[in-house]
């Protein structure tokens, strides 16, 4: 919902203290997430060090 939408840009924009939703912050913002998520992604694929794997 578009409402949600505005409420979460505004929260993300009090908690990072810049304005979310103008266009070179929101380009920082969006290659961020996408950077994260890719972070995310590769740790979850990688073994863990600690645990053997399955034979």
């Amino acid at each position: 919902h578009p409402n949600t939408v505005r409420y979460r840009l505004k929260r993300v924009s009090d908690v990072i203290g810049w304005d979310a939703t103008g266009p070179r912050e929101a380009l920082i913002l969006q290659t961020a997430l996408i950077l994260g998520s890719i972070g995310t992604d590769a740790a979850r694929r990688r073994p863990s060090p600690h645990r053997r794997p399955h034979a």
